[in-house]
């Protein structure tokens, strides 16, 4: 709590059942409830929602209340705080919540990554926002990044860079040994490792697991033969139609 409201340009927009005056009040309010639930280890719940530069003249006191508040309804959190900051170059807020009811019982956090990317699609719809593909290096403060999300976004860097140049995941993997990457191929799936930290590659990215490598490198290698190569990608797409054809027929012959 003494973090996130201490911050340069932080403000309290609301609070559920905490008070709003003093971190060391906030944090008393938390652990009132928490003591219902003695055994929970982690109570915290903290989450950070970004908007988009695009977005930023659109940001407001009651959009960010509205969104925090269906967040808040999502994942039927009861006591938390809202707390907005402006010390970036895209305004974004934090949720501080407990993880135990008012009644004593435990806030599910399963799966609360992949939910939430989930909602979040689902209220830039909502609240006509921008959505933004893949991480926006060039907005994270990479200098305040430490331990393994810092060794996460150096493993990110690497394999963005280093991808459009590869022809198989073993060049990729000789190229990232330059920065000091070890990786892993395994037939079902890869990791990857720099100091004593050690991912598996959807950790780091969605778009980093071995399947989905394997099919982006192929179409790097299609993409730069189809350029090197006049009138290839015309005949490959003739191709691709008489396939889908015969495969058509197979299919009607099999249901006759």
């Amino acid at each position: 709590m003494r973090y996130n409201l201490e911050k340069e340009k932080a403000e309290v927009l609301f609070t559920e059942g905490v008070r709003m005056d003093r971190a060391e009040h906030m944090t008393e309010d938390f652990n009132l409830v928490r003591k219902t639930n003695p055994d929970l280890g982690m109570a915290v719940w903290h989450t950070s929602i970004s908007f988009a530069p695009e977005d930023t003249e659109k940001v407001n006191e009651e959009l960010l209340e509205a969104i925090a508040r269906d967040y808040a309804k999502k994942f039927e959190l009861e006591q938390y705080a809202v707390i907005r900051h402006r010390d970036a170059a895209h305004q974004h807020i934090h949720i501080i919540a407990n993880r135990v009811g008012y009644d004593g019982h435990t806030i599910k956090d399963t799966y609360c990554g992949s939910r939430g990317k989930e909602l979040a699609g689902r209220l830039e719809k909502k609240y006509e926002l921008h959505h933004q593909i893949g991480k926006r290096l060039e907005l994270t403060h990479q200098e305040k990044l430490y331990g393994k999300d810092k060794v996460k976004y150096q493993i990110y860097e690497a394999v963005k860079k280093e991808l459009p140049s590869c022809k198989t995941l073993e060049d990729l993997k000789t190229k990232l040994e330059r920065h000091g990457i070890k990786t892993e191929i395994k037939t079902q799936g890869l990791s990857f490792s720099k100091g004593l930290e050690r991912f598996k590659g959807s950790a780091v990215d969605k778009a980093f697991g071995k399947k989905t490598l394997e099919k982006t490198i192929e179409n790097i290698v299609k993409k730069t033969l189809e350029q090197a190569v006049p009138g290839l990608k015309e005949i490959n797409l003739v191709k691709g139609i008489i396939e889908k054809g015969i495969d058509r027929d197979r299919g009607r012959g099999m249901e006759m």
